[in-house]
């Protein structure tokens, strides 16, 4: 096999007791030694302690805030998370509006709102997990986020199956079941259609995830960005392309 033209001269992989961490990072891991480009394993301290020698051409695959702090330290930047871009408000299927914590306490934090809501974080990529809201007593799993906090909420949609359509550089790399009822196929169509409508905003490399309703339509479930994005099925050597994309991007190489 070839040495590989790539610019990132290591990769960094989030390891635990001498073995990558998580499956991502396996096949990360992987995928990069496949395409002969060296890899070392590090522990997460190493991230907080300084003590990993990072440059703009060393990328680090890992969980999402260790990859945030090591593009902090190398002068790249950490993207603002929009997971439904209002460029793809046709494709969401549903009503979405931006908030805060403090809204939402003031409105149903005494009785709920009167249909179930869907509240995820904005700006901040995985800033908590995201929360089904029936009644009030849901809201406890944010009590210690500040009324300031920002977040996306949606009207409370069931999904009868859900997939992630993988794409680097505009090209889609793979389309993978993660949930639900797998021969619940959605429409190629409409992911075509939100790709090419997505394009002069997209990053270099990301997820977009899609859905089929109980109803049969085929809508947005989310975006998700490139730098830390789960694998599911998606082969080693496209994640580990996919990775080096956004990550190039975000130092600026």
């Amino acid at each position: 096999m070839p040495e590989s033209s790539s610019s990132i001269r290591l990769v960094y992989i989030q390891a635990r007791d001498g073995v990558p961490s998580d499956e991502a990072f396996y096949k990360a891991w992987d995928g990069f030694r496949k395409r002969r480009i060296p890899c070392a394993l590090f522990d997460s301290s190493e991230i907080d302690r300084g003590t990993l020698p990072l440059a703009r051409d060393t990328l680090v695959a890992g969980a999402i805030r260790i990859v945030e702090t090591a593009l902090t330290k190398v002068g790249g930047s950490v993207p603002v998370a929009d997971n439904l871009p209002s460029c793809l408000t046709k494709y969401r299927g549903r009503q979405a509006w931006q908030s805060t914590w403090g809204e939402l306490r003031s409105r149903y934090g005494k009785n709920g709102p009167p249909e179930p809501l869907f509240v995820k974080p904005y700006r901040r990529n995985k800033g908590f997990p995201s929360i089904a809201l029936y009644n009030a007593e849901d809201m406890q799993a944010a009590a210690a986020l500040p009324d300031s906090h920002e977040v996306l909420v949606s009207e409370y949609v069931v999904f009868a199956s859900e997939w992630r359509c993988f794409v680097c550089r505009g090209q889609v790399l793979e389309l993978c079941h993660y949930s639900g009822d797998m021969f619940r196929y959605p429409d190629p169509a409409v992911i075509k259609s939100a790709i090419a409508d997505f394009r002069n905003e997209a990053p270099a490399g990301y997820g977009i995830d899609f859905g089929v309703l109980t109803d049969g339509r085929t809508v947005l479930v989310e975006v998700n960005d490139g730098y830390a994005l789960g694998s599911y099925g998606l082969n080693s050597t496209e994640y580990s392309e996919l990775l080096e994309a956004r990550w190039l991007e975000l130092v600026g190489a």
